[in-house]
Parts: C-alpha cells; structure tokens; sequence
C-alpha cells in the first residue's frame, strides 16, 4: 500500500467533500475505508456464535448512502451467508454502503466484524424495481482495489492529488453484470475508466454509451415486506489457475448450457474458464472457475448457485451462474 493515498486523504478529505459532488465525496470515503482495511494486519477472526444476530449489529445508515430498502435487504444476505458452516460472524457483521454509479441503481456493501473486513456485496435494482445479489466476496478483498488504481494512474501520467486539487473528479462505478470500475474525470479532457479489479483502461466509447443509458434508466426500489427464507451451503472452492497458460481451451467447444451447473458442481478434477466473448470487457476474463456456493429457499425446489469466478491474478467473486449464462460460455481446458 502506497503511504500516498493515506497522506492525501488527511489533508483533503474535508475540502473534497466540499468541493466535489455528492458522488464524489462518497467514492473517496470508500476509496479512503479500502486503503485503510488493507494496511491493517490481518488477523484471525473469533467465530460469534454466542452472539445472536440482531439488526442493532447493524450500523444504521444514511438514507442518502442506500434506501431503507437496500439496507433490509443487505442485512438479509448477511444474515443468510451466515447460515454456511464457519461464516458465523457475517450474521453479526457491520454494514457499510456505498452507492456505485451511474443512475445510483447499485451499492457496494462491505462488512466488517469487530473491525476486520470480511466481505462484501453489490447489490442492485433491476429494471423492474426489485433487488438482486449481483455479487459478494469473502474475507479481505474488495473489487475496488486502490492499489491497482495508484500504478494505473502512475502509468498514465495522472497525479491523483493534483487532479482533485484541480477540480477533477473520482467515482466508483458498477454496470451489470459484472464490471467495478474508476471513473477519473480530468478538466478538459475525456473521462478515464479503469477496471477496479485488474487495473486494465477501459474503452471510454463504451463507457460513454453505457452510462448515458443507465443514467436514462429510472428505477423505483420495490419494498418487498416479506422475503423467502434463504440458507446457504458451505464454500465449495476448487485450485485457481491462469487460463493463458494453457490456451486449449479456446478451440473446445463450450459446455451446453444444461450441463453447466452440473460440470462446475462435480467437475473437481478439471480446470473451468468462463469466456464471455466480445464481452469479456465487462467480465474482466476470461476468468478461471475457482469455486461453488449453493443457496436454498425453503418454498422453492431449484436452489441457486453462485460461481467463484478468479483468485489467482484478481480478486475471487461470486457470481450467479445464470447472469453468467446471458453473455458467456463455460470451457474445459482439457476436454
């Protein structure tokens, strides 16, 4: 962790949120809670099982942060990664929120448990009002990683304090299905969007042409008052791997999507890559499938479950398999 971005946070953080928009103000708070989490020593975390859960655990939250709705519903997800064996202590977690743009229609959720970061969530409006779990992770690792924005910013020549000091901007971005990103907005110049998991500069037509429509997109958060009740399996993880080092995988064929769950569950001993094409540029892969987690609901039949995308070069993130089947394909290395 460069000593920079704790120095320039003292000396400007009151002036930033003065200055600068609401956004803005909010994405270096987070930008500012990431870098401390990560220079913090790591330690083992007590399980919690003698503490009940209670929405008192819970820091109550500024509506301008996340909508009452989008906090009952974090809580909840809390409450059922709890459920999974040795994940007590997401019960019991603080609640962090921070709306991601463009349109506010996501929040980036990182939890703590006695001052130690042990996950996180985005979760997102659809179009149709309702909220979904778009992602999590488990223990340290968020998908805004600021050290990957520090050597981005070095190589493009771009002074992060003279930037903001110059009236320039930075915001944390999120657009289905998988894409954290950086938006630096520079006086007279284009807009630079980074890959906050990798690193990578981002086509800003793209870009441009993404948030200009999700700016169009209004959305109204429907309050459900009653929520299935929800339990989750043990992490099912698998050994991470790099899908350049071994590039056969390209001329298989893709896995039928009927078989795909059923590959990823049981599949131990062979090597996954999930390749979204043309639109790897918003999945950050092609990415290596590093694990498994099942959920359940008590009145449903089908449980859903969440595929470990990374954790060799980027950060592991669990991903609804069927949002992953809208754009892309499941490949065996060695088929």
């Amino acid at each position: 962790m460069k000593r920079f971005f704790h120095t320039y946070w003292n000396n400007a953080r009151k002036t930033t949120c003065i200055t600068l928009g609401l956004l803005s103000c909010l994405a270096l708070f987070s930008f500012w809670s990431i870098a401390n989490a990560e220079e913090q020593k790591t330690s083992s975390l007590s399980p919690a099982s003698s503490i009940e859960y209670s929405p008192k655990h819970h820091a109550i939250q500024n509506e301008k942060l996340a909508p009452a709705a989008v906090q009952r519903f974090a809580e909840q997800q809390a409450v059922t990664l709890g459920t999974a064996n040795g994940e007590v202590y997401w019960k019991n977690a603080d609640l962090d929120f921070y709306p991601l743009g463009p349109g506010l229609h996501s929040w980036l959720v990182q939890a703590e448990f006695e001052g130690k970061p042990i996950g996180y969530m985005i979760i997102t409006a659809t179009e149709q009002g309702q909220l979904m779990l778009s992602e999590y992770g488990h223990g340290e690792q968020s998908p805004y990683n600021n050290e990957l924005l520090g050597q981005t910013l070095d190589r493009q020549h771009v002074n992060l304090e003279a930037l903001l000091a110059g009236g320039g901007e930075l915001h944390l971005g999120y657009a289905l299905p998988l894409l954290a990103y950086w938006k630096v907005e520079q006086p007279n110049h284009p807009a630079l969007y980074i890959d906050a998991t990798n690193g990578d500069v981002l086509p800003s037509e793209f870009l441009n042409l993404l948030e200009t429509d999700s700016k169009q997109t209004s959305v109204s958060i429907t309050d459900l008052s009653t929520t299935p009740s929800l339990s989750v399996d043990p992490l099912h993880l698998r050994p991470v791997f790099n899908p350049a080092d071994n590039l056969l995988w390209i001329t298989s064929k893709p896995v039928a999507a009927d078989r795909a769950q059923d590959v990823i569950q049981h599949g131990e001993n062979q090597e996954i890559v999930f390749s979204a094409g043309d639109r790897n540029v918003v999945y950050g892969g092609p990415l290596p499938v590093s694990g498994y987690q099942l959920w359940h609901a008590d009145q449903e039949a089908e449980s859903i479950l969440y595929v470990s995308l990374g954790g060799k070069s980027s950060i592991q993130r669990f991903v609804p398999l069927s949002t992953l089947q809208q754009d892309g394909h499941f490949y065996l290395v060695n088929p």
